[in-house]
């Protein structure tokens, strides 16, 4: 479904609310000194094609198709797709373009493709009209001026570096606002495989220290070669009454050689 169909469909996203949280900046002052804050979308879940799938069956914005056919067709779409794209295509597949890039920088002119240091990404861009649908939306702050957790530093004991994780290794991860606290059993810190979207977590109780400003914990023995980041998943009951998970994926990324 490209971006001109979907705008002929009866899909009521204008109904939803966009939740936001707004964080104080310190190095953006105004004039008179106030602190500025910058907004970061709260993350509800995380859903897949099948979950979309199933959701357009029971709307009735498609008919009965088996929702697992629909997926394998996807599937079959995306290992097309990123075939093209990295042989060097830009694929435009509705709401924006896909593309390939480079991570890391050469040392110089000659310098050579070293997995080590340097990876392949894809990168994403959104098209006009899906700018247009969104400047539609209005969103809701939902829990105020809440902490935002921040990554200083994460030192992989075991081979001394930053970047990298070793698996069955320690790792210490050094920053603001970490500390992971909450009941629910989403609760903790996971390792996201930035390719399989596989998630590993590491439980409070497994932690060596849960601290605001440091945890320290194992690296999962059963991570794979690839590219990772951190997720932390917590409940901050003062700025969450609703005992909802928080979910904060950090940018940064590490890779398991």
């Amino acid at each position: 479904m490209n971006i001109n169909t979907l705008a002929q469909e009866n899909i009521e996203y204008k109904s939803y609310k966009l939740p936001i949280r707004l964080y104080p900046t310190k190095m953006r002052e105004s004039e008179d000194g106030k602190v500025k804050y910058h907004a970061k979308t709260m993350f509800r879940n995380r859903i897949n094609m099948e979950d979309i799938a199933k959701d357009l069956i029971v709307t009735g914005v498609i008919g009965d198709e088996n929702s697992l056919e629909i997926v394998n067709i996807w599937n079959k779409l995306n290992a097309a797709m990123i075939d093209r794209i990295l042989n060097g295509a830009v694929v435009d597949f509705g709401i924006g373009v896909l593309y390939a890039k480079i991570q890391g920088s050469f040392d110089s002119k000659q310098s050579e493709f070293d997995p080590s240091k340097h990876f392949i990404d894809i990168g994403f861009r959104t098209n006009k009209e899906t700018k247009e649908i969104a400047a539609t939306v209005r969103p809701v702050i939902g829990q105020g001026n809440t902490l935002k957790p921040e990554l200083i530093e994460v030192f992989d004991i075991e081979s001394g570096k930053n970047g990298v994780f070793t698996p069955g290794g320690q790792l210490v991860i050094k920053g603001k606002n970490l500390f992971i606290t909450g009941t629910n059993e989403d609760v903790g810190l996971y390792f996201v495989n930035q390719e399989t979207k596989d998630e590993v977590c590491i439980k409070t109780d497994k932690m060596a220290k849960n601290g605001t400003s440091e945890i320290i914990c194992s690296v999962p023995a059963s991570l794979e070669s690839g590219v990772y980041c951190l997720m932390i998943k917590t409940q901050k009951s003062k700025q969450n009454p609703t005992k909802e998970t928080v979910c904060e994926l950090f940018d940064k990324t590490f890779i398991i050689e």
